[in-house]
């Protein structure tokens, strides 16, 4: 995963530098603790399926993560209206640690970090096509859509089909399309009895293809030849004002920059003000100290 970017010669120099290597047990897994545990700043999946799940009010979402995907805690600045990030393991999963040792290699070896990079990269992707997958008004066709997204990472071509071999439950199903238990479980139902998929020990096998991108329905109209205006808004009906998309565009662009900008800027400003209160805080406890150990010295008799 992370030596895809090296040469052959990187390579061969880099065999002999391993990252720590754990097992977890299946269960919750208190990621933040086990990364301070180990002095490390993150994870990687080496083997197993680690679920991260996220509550919102009543619904709860879910992404699996698996071999190469990437473990990293949530930031401090997290927002106080969400609930905790939880990590969840239905079997038992091996975690490479990445701390001090990577760092030191990634130094020596600077294309290393295009490997996290690209981890990274296939792991945003997979999150934004489900969050695609989501908004697909038919349960059915965002169960079908997510399988067939699951088989994409973790699936086997077999000759009647393409094997999932994850035993998910229908409530974790749910979390991944957004959708109640007992919806999905309707989903499933119809799906099996239409013969698009089968259900198999520990997973499932897909037989008809994913949902295919649609062409648009909207057409525009034909405008009657004596009707047709000539200038720069000739493919607008007379008697409506409309506006320039471009200039729209521009505007909405530039809108989005500020904000974006404004943001980091407040992001960053927060994050100063609360390196200033951890040093205030140190301050007012070594003071704080200080003149307890005075007022002790002042009680204490003289030595006679």
């Amino acid at each position: 995963m992370l030596t895809e970017q090296l040469t052959a010669d990187e390579r061969s120099e880099l065999a002999g530098l391993s990252v720590p290597v754990i097992t977890v047990d299946p269960g919750p897994l208190e990621l933040p603790q086990l990364l301070s545990r180990h002095r490390a700043f993150g994870a990687t999946v080496f083997e197993g399926l680690v679920m991260s799940s996220l509550r919102i009010g009543g619904q709860t979402g879910i992404h699996l993560l698996g071999p190469g995907d990437l473990l990293v805690p949530r930031n401090e600045l997290w927002p106080t209206w969400l609930a905790e990030l939880d990590f969840r393991t239905a079997t038992s999963a091996r975690l490479g640690l990445l701390g001090n040792d990577l760092l030191a290699a990634i130094y020596q070896w600077p294309r290393l970090l295009q490997g996290l990079y690209k981890s990274l990269g296939d792991q945003l992707q997979r999150l934004n096509v489900q969050l695609v997958v989501c908004q697909l008004p038919r349960v059915e066709d965002r169960v079908m859509a997510m399988l067939w997204l699951l088989a994409d990472s973790w699936g086997h071509v077999t000759p009647g089909g393409v094997r999932v071999p994850l035993a998910l439950t229908h409530e974790t199903l749910g979390g991944l399309v957004g959708a109640r238990r007992p919806t999905v479980t309707l989903a499933l139902r119809k799906l099996t009895d239409d013969g698009a998929l089968v259900p198999q020990d520990h997973g499932w096998l897909l037989v008809a293809p994913p949902p295919q991108p649609e062409e648009p329905t909207q057409r525009i109209a034909p405008v009657p030849p004596d009707e047709v205006p000539i200038g720069p808004w000739a493919a607008w009906p007379r008697g409506e004002a409309q506006e320039d998309p471009s200039i729209t565009y521009a505007e909405l662009r530039d809108t989005v920059d500020r904000l974006r900008e404004q943001h980091a800027s407040e992001r960053q400003q927060t994050r100063d003000r609360l390196t200033r209160v951890r040093t205030d805080r140190v301050r007012i406890i070594a003071l704080r100290k200080r003149i307890v150990e005075d007022a002790l010295r002042r009680r204490q008799p003289p030595s006679s």
